[in-house]
């Protein structure tokens, strides 16, 4: 059973996934992340300042994310180099994802390519408000990855968000289950862990 959780970039999605891994036993899940099949810096699109856009449906390797996903399908294991957030000086380690009864992927805009989209049996759509995706892009990107805050917020106001309203946005109809993520201390990753948990009784 394949789990697909997507949603805005800093909509909350890998806080959530980190709760998940820590309250599923290892032995029954593998994680898999669309973030891991980024094109390389030079093979992205860039905006009409010249800077590269990292948030576009365009900007992932999908068809290896497929093959990736049918492999562990099909009781194959998977091994890929993560992702190093475009820094050259950051080292990609190798991650090997294993065939186990349930495979949650995480992911921007899994819910746009069809391929993807046609893979999983559930859709996850993780939803916080345009200012708090601000407000935690900042701290996460300016403070805990060292970049300047002047991009940060450009980015955010040019490619974040024009690309979670024409294509992640959408999406959210087609999702499974909503889960409201826009306060600090919630209970959204206890609400995605109950809904997960109700559907997977049979392989835990």
């Amino acid at each position: 059973m394949i789990f697909g959780i997507s949603g805005c970039s800093a909509s909350g999605k890998s806080f959530i996934v980190d709760y998940l891994k820590k309250s599923i036993s290892s032995s029954k899940v593998s994680f898999i992340y669309q973030d891991n099949y980024y094109k390389k810096r030079e093979d992205q699109s860039k905006d009409e300042n010249g800077n590269y856009n990292f948030d576009l449906p365009t900007s992932f390797l999908n068809d290896e994310l497929v093959r990736d996903l049918n492999l562990l399908k099909n009781g194959d294991q998977v091994v890929r180099k993560e992702y190093n957030f475009n820094n050259p000086n950051i080292d990609q380690k190798k991650v090997e994802v294993l065939p186990r009864p349930i495979i949650i992927l995480e992911g921007l805009f899994i819910f746009n390519d069809h391929n993807i989209s046609r893979l999983l049996d559930h859709k996850i759509f993780v939803n916080a408000s345009i200012n708090t995706m601000l407000k935690r892009r900042i701290k996460r990107d300016s403070k805990l990855r060292g970049y300047d805050r002047f991009d940060v917020e450009y980015k955010f106001e040019n490619h974040v968000i024009p690309a979670y309203k024409k294509y992640i946005l959408p999406q959210r109809n087609k999702a499974d289950f909503v889960v409201e993520n826009d306060e600090i201390d919630n209970d959204a990753p206890k609400k995605v862990l109950k809904y997960i948990k109700n559907l997977i009784s049979d392989h835990l």
